[in-house]
């Protein structure tokens, strides 16, 4: 059947690309419009088709950066060379099925939605059999399809669910000629996504532990503990979600394209639903730590959404608050222990965490490509590292003073029985903060600070010494 003239009708979302276009359209408007969610409910019950027209026209749609899939795109134009019609027929709105047939340039015809018509499922075959008739192979991915199917001449199977549809498909007589199966999502796809690694951040809540040296106290340890799971859930959850919000400038960046959600192994919807399960289960364990410490995340998450959503694109701003939502984690870790922290140590998180997010910033525009004058959804430009460097480099240098100063108070002195030995651990974070910042400079920085001192043994065993020197300080 395949070796006919039979024309190729292919579907859109979830086929063809590797996301569903009404979800980036209204991540899209949320954007431009975000006031206007409130119309969009009155127009969801004036049914889908207007639904879709809505989102569309208040949003800022482009096909350029979308998840394609490249090895169907290439079956297709190879067919299209020997002489066979090829038709986009999507449940998408025609506009952005007309974009994206001009993106590709591989369509005859285009198949869409209107301001009148959803065409999906039976309507989509309906649509179909009244263009071209019943002759025609159809290329799809979901349940939805199958009506279809039923009644095409050939089948190709693309996807999460090809197992599953393929038999389907083969309790009818339409012989399937071809299957393509998405990667695999599986539990690393989704390690990646709730950013793991990024955890390592959380373990600031056991700074007050420490530097109390209540570590012994198995109960506030426990307490502690059960801090850091909620603060991390709540974290990956507005990991998952800036991840949605910033789709457009991910796909442009050369390695953040290549993150789950970006390339489209995992769905809008999954994370989604992925990001309200994780933040429900870090408001409940916040509940059962204290009210008190809930107000705190409450907090955290609040400065994460507005950082997220705008304040990451305020030249400056942004790296200040980084600085700040590493301190609220210190002052979080207080809070679960009862432990009033000092301004030096507060003051000495906000310039120390101050100059990590700058080596962040620093690292990106170093590494950017040439022909690129700004990073995607920040608004830096690569002549402000005449400014970073500066600004990185004595904020460090401040830190390190103000340590010094910790070293010679009097509450300093009274905590410690060697409280000379807290030198030598000035000296490490010299050359351990110092370190990044000339590795930076080479272009040797990965873009995100913490997965660097993950690899770097360097730097891993200079924290480790560190941690020894302050012991030996506060009981030698």
């Amino acid at each position: 059947m395949e070796q006919s003239n039979s024309p190729l009708v292919v579907d859109l979302d979830g086929t063809l690309i590797q996301t569903d276009s009404l979800h980036e359209s209204l991540i899209s408007m949320l954007k431009l419009h975000p006031f206007e969610i409130f119309r969009l409910i009155k127009v969801y019950f004036l049914g889908k088709a207007e639904f879709k027209k809505f989102v569309y026209e208040h949003s800022d749609f482009k096909a350029e950066n979308l998840p394609y899939r490249h090895e169907l795109i290439e079956y297709i134009q190879h067919e299209r060379q020997q002489g066979r019609k090829i038709i986009l027929a999507t449940a998408a709105y025609k506009e952005i099925a007309y974009k994206i047939a001009d993106f590709l340039q591989c369509f005859d015809e285009v198949i869409a939605t209107d301001a009148q018509n959803n065409l999906k499922g039976v309507n989509k075959f309906k649509a179909i059999e009244q263009k071209i008739g019943r002759e025609f192979i159809y290329i799809g991915d979901d349940y939805a399809d199958l009506p279809i199917w039923k009644k095409a001449s050939g089948a190709i199977i693309v996807g999460s669910k090809v197992n599953k549809l393929t038999r389907k498909v083969s309790q009818t007589e339409t012989p399937i000629l071809k299957e393509l199966s998405n990667d695999s999502t599986n539990v690393v796809t989704w390690l990646k996504a709730i950013r793991l690694h990024q955890w390592l951040k959380n373990i600031l809540l056991l700074v007050p532990l420490l530097t109390a040296f209540q570590f012994y106290d198995l109960h506030k340890l426990f307490l502690v503990a059960i801090a850091f799971i909620a603060f991390s859930l709540g974290a990956s959850a507005t990991y998952i979600l800036n991840d949605l919000w910033d789709l457009d400038n991910d796909r442009e960046h050369s390695s953040k394209k290549n993150r789950p959600f970006a390339s489209g192994r995992l769905s809008i919807a999954q994370g989604i639903k992925a990001s309200i399960l994780l933040l429900l289960s870090a408001v409940f364990i916040s509940v059962w730590i204290s009210w008190f410490f809930l107000s705190v995340f409450l907090l955290y998450l609040f400065i994460t959404t507005l950082y997220s959503l705008r304040l990451k694109q305020v030249v400056l701003l942004d790296i200040i608050i980084l600085s700040v939502l590493y301190t609220i984690r210190i002052f979080a870790g207080g809070v679960v222990i009862h432990i009033d922290l000092s301004y030096a140590l507060l003051a000495f998180s906000i310039l120390i965490f101050l100059s990590l997010a700058t080596v962040k910033r620093c690292a990106e525009l170093v590494s950017m490509h040439n022909n690129k004058t700004l990073i995607a959804g920040r608004g830096y430009m690569k002549s402000d590292l005449d400014i970073l460097w500066p600004l990185g480099i004595s904020t460090y240098i401040g830190a390190i003073i103000l340590f010094g100063l910790y070293i010679n108070a009097p509450e300093t002195i009274v905590h410690y029985k060697t409280p000379a030995l807290l030198w030598l651990v000035q000296l490490f974070m010299i050359y351990l903060i110092g370190n990044l910042w000339v590795k930076t400079k080479r272009g040797l920085m990965h873009d995100d600070p913490i997965v660097f001192f993950i690899q770097d043994k360097k730097s891993l065993i200079l924290l480790v010494l560190i941690i020894c020197v302050i012991l030996l300080a506060r009981y030698l």
